[in-house]
């Protein structure tokens, strides 16, 4: 409770009513959101003045990715699975992919700035994490001997949502990255090799931008959902592309898998706006994160 109650202290109540705004703008209602998006409402409705906006949307509507206990959390958006903080405290591959998820919110994020009235959905995603993920997880980090970063976070949030410059909020987000590279550092040990954690992240982050994709483009698709999406499928990229030059040998197969994917995700994420049609057949998505899946384990 003590980390809720900073994270209310942290974000000026302008910004907490400019993001339940944005949020509110981006979802619709998809099959599996129709509860949350009822919860949204009441926050907009009764909540605003108190400034608990973030815990109302993203702990009561969306479950919260740090405590939804499995996959097909926030309204049912397939690729936003939890992580348990304990497996987290343990397994470098768990700790890992809650700085992954972190990230890929901070990029697509950043990516929305750059679009014509996105700084709200771009203030919405820097906020997300912070609630869905971070608070369940900073003492994790304070007992992994990480810098703690939630005043950084909350600041990136409290820019893009007010009157900042663009190039000011983006510095804000680069201390965020440079926050999320150091608490990676601090990753707790199991035993696992590097390689096998580094295709595990690399897996789970093509699973999940192929899970928003698939979500984003159905019939009730959420704008909410493409941008998750294109969040993760960046940070894929990113894992993918430090990943392919030591792939040799028995696990060529898999550097070619992850080429092949990373053209076909490029294809479908081409922006982080969503597109009136699929530019890719959700299948194709989902079957070549399968095919990356598979290879992993070899490892």
């Amino acid at each position: 409770m003590k980390y809720r109650t900073k994270l209310w202290t942290s974000i000026s109540a302008a910004a907490l009513i400019a993001a339940s705004s944005a949020v509110a703008g981006m979802a619709s209602p998809s099959a599996g959101e129709g509860a949350g998006n009822g919860s949204r409402g009441d926050a907009l409705q009764g909540k605003q003045a108190s400034g608990s906006f973030l815990m109302a949307s993203a702990g009561e509507g969306e479950g919260g990715e740090g405590g939804e206990g499995g996959e097909g959390g926030e309204g049912g958006e397939g690729g936003e699975g939890g992580v348990d903080p304990a497996a987290a405290a343990k397994d470098p591959a768990v700790y890992l992919s809650a700085i992954d998820i972190i990230r890929a919110h901070y990029l697509a994020g950043e990516a929305m700035l750059d679009v014509e009235g996105g700084r709200r959905e771009g203030g919405a995603m820097f906020a997300h994490p912070i609630s869905e993920v971070y608070i369940d997880l900073e003492s994790v980090f304070e007992a992994q001997g990480a810098p703690l970063f939630m005043d950084e976070m909350t600041e990136a949030v409290d820019l893009a949502l007010g009157d900042a410059p663009v190039a000011e909020v983006k510095a804000s987000v680069r201390k965020v990255y440079a926050a999320l590279d150091a608490a990676a550092a601090k990753a707790p040990e199991n035993g696992k090799s590097e390689a096998a954690i580094e295709v595990a992240l690399a897996a789970e982050m093509f699973d999940r931008a192929a899970k928003q994709y698939d979500t984003a483009v159905g019939p009730n698709g959420s704008t909410e959902a493409w941008i998750d999406g294109y969040g993760f499928w960046k940070v894929a990229k990113m894992r993918a592309d430090a990943l392919k030059p030591s792939l040799q040998g028995e696990h060529e197969s898999l550097a070619e898998e992850l080429a092949s994917a990373e053209e076909l995700f490029a294809k479908a994420y081409a922006s982080v706006e969503k597109p009136e049609e699929a530019p890719v057949d959700t299948g194709s998505l989902l079957a070549a994160s399968s095919r990356i899946s598979l290879k992993t384990s070899s490892f």
